[in-house]
């Protein structure tokens, strides 16, 4: 029986949990994912959000069939695209009378050390005020997060998460957790929790989606780094039902990593 009491959470939306295969954002399932971390909020506990989703929601924008190879093109694309994106979650958080903040990151905000203090103190100020944080790479003016080293705002979500001492980050993806080999395998099967993330661990594979860029190793490179940090890390599926409130209710979803 899982036994999750947090207090802060961050919360990582990856691109294929809300944007399809055609880079059209999925805004009834974003809606139902706001309206659950409403309800979290609703229970006295604060909320950080990393969001993904900018350059799918630039590529649609823009009428592009495929996700461009060209990384200025794809800093285009996320520069349409975020404002395309924030305005749903301002809409959507608006209607339960939550307020938002747009936080645009760049790797470097974490390596000075004044640059982070300010971050980090306006992180906690908007917390208090009872602001959801919404934060994503700046993509256009950043080649890490468009490159293979940050994956998708995973490893991103576990920075913000070990550096705000969250209690809980739950990473959302578009399968159920983690397999012990490609999902898409016949034989592949689901690991409910893992309580030391070993070299076998590490070595499971995946693939990257047509929109985004974040693989399994890069969700299990994330966990480590929120783990080895006190945070409890859930990889789940954003598409299940209510996936947020059961990962709450500690119901048996996703694959849970425990800190040591």
């Amino acid at each position: 029986m899982r036994n999750i009491k947090a207090k802060r959470i961050v919360v990582k939306i990856g691109t294929n949990v809300i944007t399809g295969r055609n880079g059209m954002l999925n805004s009834g399932l974003l809606k139902r994912l706001v309206a659950q971390i409403a309800g979290i909020k609703s229970r006295g506990r604060k909320v950080i959000v990393i969001t993904s989703g900018a350059i799918g929601a630039g590529m649609k924008e823009l009428k592009l069939s495929s996700r461009p190879k060209d990384v200025t093109m794809q800093q285009v694309c996320a520069a349409v695209g975020q404002n395309i994106l924030m305005s749903r979650y301002h809409s959507f958080f608006g209607r339960h009378n939550i307020k938002v903040a747009q936080i645009l990151i760049t790797y470097e905000a974490f390596s000075d050390k004044k640059t982070f203090k300010n971050f980090r103190s306006s992180l906690n100020k908007l917390l208090k005020l009872g602001v959801v944080p919404i934060i994503n790479e700046n993509d256009p003016i950043s080649i890490d997060e468009i490159g293979p080293s940050f994956g998708d705002n995973d490893n991103l979500s576990a920075l913000i998460a070990s550096k705000m001492k969250a209690d809980l980050l739950v990473i959302l993806t578009d399968v159920d957790g983690l397999f012990n080999k490609d999902p898409q395998h016949k034989n592949a099967v689901l690991i409910k929790e893992i309580h030391d993330i070993s070299r076998n661990i590490e070595a499971i594979n995946g693939k990257s989606s047509q929109l985004g860029i974040g693989g399994v190793q890069t969700k299990v490179k994330a966990a480590k780094t929120a783990t080895k940090a006190g945070a409890i890390v859930v990889i789940a599926n954003g598409k299940t039902g209510n996936v947020l409130l059961k990962v709450l209710s500690n119901e048996d979803i996703g694959t849970i990593f425990y800190p040591k």
